[in-house]
């Protein structure tokens, strides 16, 4: 189980419009993959009773990072008063098959609660590295992560990862540097 941090951003604009005011910060694309994610519930809990948060951390999610790898994730969030993520963990299971950990799932009793595609984009300028997620293609959110893997460098607090990613005046919502992808695919599916 390994700490780490991270922030998110949901994109203002239209892939197209991100992409140019990258290009004009010297960004280029370093690696493209394809992240899908199953997230299932145990079938006997009463979601009406929960927030959308509390049905997340009840989640075990099916990931499938196309010609990768696969495997069972847990994620672990431990949030702020105002909901910020001040911490998170994750244990992964490695699998083989997705449809038969699907089938397992279900045989001890969980359900498929929703799913979410991502089409990502690696982007670096050689001092910055960014991940451009193209969600459900519906949502576009930009993550940063405190350890990169195609640049040496390693951000050491949650301010240094947003005072780098606002160095660039990427059309971004400012109101949040946590936006939580899941939670808004999840109100789409249950409400």
């Amino acid at each position: 189980m390994k700490k780490e941090f991270e922030i998110t951003v949901q994109v203002k604009s239209d892939y197209e419009t991100l992409k140019k005011e990258l290009e004009k910060n010297n960004f280029k694309i370093v690696e493209e993959f394809e992240l899908n994610d199953i997230y299932m519930i145990d079938k006997n809990i009463d979601l009406s009773k929960l927030s959308n948060l509390e049905i997340l951390w009840k989640c075990i999610l099916i990931r499938d990072l196309t010609n990768t790898k696969k495997y069972l994730l847990y994620k672990h969030k431990k949030y702020a008063e105002n909901w910020d993520i001040i911490e998170e963990w994750k244990v992964e299971c490695p699998i083989t098959d997705i449809s038969k950990a699907v089938e397992f799932m279900e045989t001890i009793n969980y359900k498929k609660l929703f799913e979410i595609h991502d089409k990502c984009k690696v982007f670096t300028n050689r001092k910055t590295e960014l991940v451009i997620q193209q969600a459900n293609d519906k949502y576009i959110f930009i993550e940063m992560e405190s350890e990169c893997k195609h640049i040496d460098r390693k951000y050491n607090s949650i301010e240094e990862l947003k005072e780098d990613i606002n160095r660039y005046n990427l059309p971004i919502d400012k109101s949040t540097y946590f936006a939580k992808k899941a939670e808004i695919i999840l109100k789409e599916t249950l409400w």
